[in-house]
């Protein structure tokens, strides 16, 4: 008898773990999924010669923050091509070519070699992050940005002067 009460406390106790473990799990599950982000625009580093200039995250959304700003994007493309204003696809679908230009252009411009540069690019608005030295090279790199192909507007976020270590 004693054998049989022991048995019965002991599977008790390997549920009760058992159904810990499980909630454990499903809360860390929901922790992971409220902390995942996802980046809608194309994003990349361009120059990288300022090594103590601070990374620039790419631009991320929570899931919730995704869908809301898919729908606007769906309802601005439609209405756009709807109106004859812009491309089949709307004015995000050459974002990622645009990007990758702007990026080239930088990175193959000697000018730009000190300086550690990120690009993004949403609706054909460019914006640019990181680090120049001087405000001439921050002047010669926003022009050489406005003239590239497809960018309609250049938003500089770019910081002026010795980098701070990292």
């Amino acid at each position: 008898m004693l054998d049989m009460a022991r048995f019965a406390r002991r599977a008790a106790a390997r549920k009760a773990c058992a159904a810990a473990c499980a909630a454990a799990l499903a809360a860390s599950a929901l922790l992971v999924r409220a902390q995942e982000r996802i980046q809608l625009d194309p994003f990349a580093q361009a120059t990288h010669g300022d090594a103590r200039c601070p990374e620039q995250p790419p631009p991320l959304l929570t899931p919730q923050e995704a869908r809301v700003e898919a729908h606007v994007r769906t309802e601005r493309g439609l209405r756009c091509a709807m109106d004859g204003q812009c491309e089949p696809g709307g004015s995000y679908r050459s974002d990622p070519e645009i990007n990758e230009r702007v990026r080239a252009l930088i990175a193959d411009d000697r000018r730009f070699t000190a300086t550690s540069i990120w690009v993004t690019t949403s609706r054909h608005w460019v914006t640019l992050q990181g680090c120049v030295r001087r405000d001439a090279l921050r002047k010669a790199v926003i022009a050489r940005v406005a003239k590239a192909p497809g960018v309609e507007r250049v938003f500089d976020e770019l910081n002026v002067g010795p980098s701070k270590a990292r």
